[in-house]
């Protein structure tokens, strides 16, 4: 009977073990949004004005604000700062982009471009810093 109770007790013991193992937590939506988001500065990125139009450029930009405005949205606060740095290189692009569609030259699409960069790196530094939570 002594046997029985302690395989029984390394029974349920496995049991535990492996039901604890086994719990998968979801990650954080900050982490699908930031997807999102990169994969929103990859279609940017590959906007050809000249081919494209600017509504194409106009079309990207807006698609990027969208993913950025639900990357703020599920960002805690913890990253509040990343998310500020975020919304500042945006708004830099974001004038570029303007400027360009006001006044298309050489000048503004360069313009655009080294803006398109630096946002693309905000972004890849923000994934990086929350890819420990995901």
């Amino acid at each position: 009977m002594t046997r029985f109770f302690a395989g029984l007790l390394v029974v349920g013991a496995g049991a535990v073990i492996v039901g604890c193992s086994s719990e998968a937590t979801d990650p954080p939506a900050v982490c699908s949004s930031t997807d999102a988001l990169q994969a929103s500065m990859s279609d940017l990125k590959d906007v050809q004005v000249v081919e494209n139009g600017t509504a194409a450029l106009e079309d990207a930009v807006a698609s990027v604000r969208s993913a950025l405005q639900d990357v703020a949205d599920d960002a805690t606060s913890q990253y509040a700062t990343q998310v500020d740095d975020l919304q500042a290189s945006f708004d830099a692009l974001q004038a570029a982009a303007g400027s360009a569609l006001a006044t298309p030259s050489a000048a503004t699409l360069n313009a655009v471009s080294a803006s398109v960069t630096a946002f693309t790196n905000e972004v890849t530094g923000f994934a990086d810093d929350i890819a420990s939570t995901c």
